[in-house]
């Protein structure tokens, strides 16, 4: 049985790849150039995000840039862009209402994960358990953080669900023994995420009654095609 989710931070509960992406190529454009997307894409599949096409820039003008000047004012336009993906809120308050446990495991830095949940309005009480980047612990795809996080609530690989929106966050739940539902974003959905246990193109295209149910029963359904196109864990603190 179901007693906890899992869930990755960037790009999954909040739009921010798809925000980091389009600051990029907004100040590329700025400058006249085009952003190289296939490289963008590369570092995602490879979880060397976040993505910062600095040097390619300079390359491509031939100089150097002020980048102090520069960097304040593109993640200024990245916040402004970054969202809660559709479907999470309602799929946090439904996972409360079923006394779900709910955890962020993110390659991200906890002080990251606190502004971008201010900045989004997603509430932090949702999650007992955060998980993040703490320099010791290997990332994504390595399993550590799903370890940790399963350690800190305190159950078993088959009593949680992972969700996840790239590659790297796929194989991090599977090696850690976890059921994973892969939750493409417009970047990742690119991307080869054949290895999550089902895909679904957002968390309002099935409602989490429907997961757990899919999850918790030996006959699998088709899964649901996504769009054509379109790491100091807190230290795994529990808290609420």
């Amino acid at each position: 049985m179901t007693r906890a989710l899992l869930y990755d931070f960037d790009g999954l509960l909040i739009d921010s790849e798809v925000a980091g992406l389009r600051s990029w190529h907004a100040l590329y454009e700025s400058f006249g150039q085009t952003l190289d997307r296939e490289h963008w894409l590369g570092e995602i599949a490879a979880g060397r995000g976040p993505c910062m096409p600095i040097a390619q820039l300079e390359e491509a003008l031939g100089r150097a840039l002020d980048w102090e000047e520069l960097e304040p004012r593109r993640r200024t336009h990245r916040d402004e862009l970054i969202v809660a993906r559709p479907g999470v809120r309602d799929h946090l308050a439904r996972a409360a209402e079923l006394g779900l446990r709910c955890a962020i495991v993110s390659n991200a830095p906890g002080w990251w994960i606190d502004e971008q949940l201010a900045n989004t309005g997603l509430d932090r009480a949702h999650f007992a358990v955060v998980v993040c980047k703490d320099g010791k612990r290997a990332g994504k795809p390595a399993p550590d953080a799903y370890l940790a996080a399963l350690d800190a609530l305190g159950l078993r690989a088959e009593d949680a669900l992972a969700f996840e929106d790239s590659p790297v966050g796929v194989a991090a739940a599977k090696a850690a023994g976890l059921r994973c539902v892969a939750v493409p974003n417009e970047v990742t959905a690119e991307l080869a995420l054949d290895a999550a246990d089902q895909v679904i193109p957002s968390l309002d295209a099935v409602t989490l009654d429907e997961l757990l149910e899919h999850h918790g029963s030996s006959t699998m359904r088709p899964t649901v095609p996504p769009p054509a196109n379109s790491a100091s864990t807190r230290s795994a603190s529990a808290s609420g």
